[in-house]
């Protein structure tokens, strides 16, 4: 049938750019379907359409048969369903998939098939399909990177909570435990979340917060440069520069104390452990004990 057809050209990159546009939106849809309890199929369908039907705004455009043809939209939920849970599978377990991670305190730098440059923060992973990757240029980031994009189809940076669209710019996304941040450093880049999109020049950064995003300036000085091995804080949880300390030098650090409402501004860099430790802790009045990879704070 026609919607076999849609799955089958899908999975082999061979969509038109509408009917892509078309299967993105289905998708994204089918992403925050919940299932109502004690429904019966039929409440159920009327539900998801009228939810399907209600969610347009200005920056989308949805082609979907008129209401009456209710069989015809059935089949193509029906089909966009089946691609999350046959296709998406597919997607991440075929030899198709390119995976490169970054180990602990490395760094790696990717060249994606159209040439496109990603540098790899330490414990970040890259996904991407190679084939067709100059038509559909998408990757899946959990972690941080750089990106250095060269010029053709709109290249994103997806997940379940935001994409990144650029045709040819630098920027950079840090993305871990919910935390996102998408900084500027030349070229346009288009943030979208599912509560708004902005779009961001030179110098600007969005940040997720609850959900919505919000733009401020960085400084491109302190912004990026892990990798060349040194980290700048600005009132970050310290929580979150525990984590950083712990994959840049791949120790284990032990938290003895609340630090659960405490905020670091400052720096330290990758080349001395002992001296990094230092530069975080002792200000905080935070005294530590360091034995093989493992570090006690208290």
């Amino acid at each position: 049938m026609k919607e076999d057809k849609i799955i089958r050209d899908w999975l082999e990159n061979e969509l038109t750019t509408e009917e892509l546009a078309q299967m993105e939106k289905v998708i994204s849809f089918t992403k925050r379907l919940e299932v109502p309890n004690k429904s019966t199929k039929e409440q159920a369908w009327d539900a998801l359409l009228s939810k399907i039907e209600a969610e347009p705004n200005s920056n989308e455009r949805i082609l979907l048969p008129q209401r009456r043809d209710r069989k015809s939209i059935w089949l193509l939920v029906a089909s966009a369903a089946a691609v999350l849970l046959v296709g998406y599978f597919s997607f991440f377990n075929t030899n198709k998939l390119i995976t490169e991670q970054a180990p602990a305190g490395e760094l790696l730098t990717v060249t994606l098939p159209d040439n496109s440059k990603v540098t790899l923060n330490s414990k970040t992973i890259l996904s991407y399909k190679a084939k067709g990757f100059e038509k559909n240029r998408w990757v899946v980031l959990s972690g941080e990177a750089f990106f250095e994009v060269t010029p053709g189809n709109t290249f994103k940076v997806i997940d379940s909570d935001y994409e990144v669209s650029v045709l040819g710019t630098s920027f950079n996304v840090y993305n871990r435990d919910k935390d996102l941040k998408v900084s500027v450093f030349t070229g346009k880049v288009e943030v979208a979340s599912k509560e708004n999109s902005v779009v961001l020049s030179k110098g600007d950064e969005a940040r997720l917060e609850k959900g919505s995003l919000v733009v401020n300036t960085f400084n491109p000085d302190q912004t990026a440069t892990w990798r060349v091995g040194s980290f700048y804080f600005d009132t970050e949880p310290l929580s979150q520069v525990v984590k950083e300390l712990e994959r840049q030098f791949d120790i284990e650090i032990k938290v003895k104390t609340d630090i659960s409402e405490r905020f670091y501004s400052g720096y330290f860099s990758k080349t001395n452990l002992t001296e990094a430790l230092q530069l975080v802790f002792v200000p905080m009045g935070i005294s530590f004990q360091s034995e093989g990879n493992q570090v006690t704070i208290q």
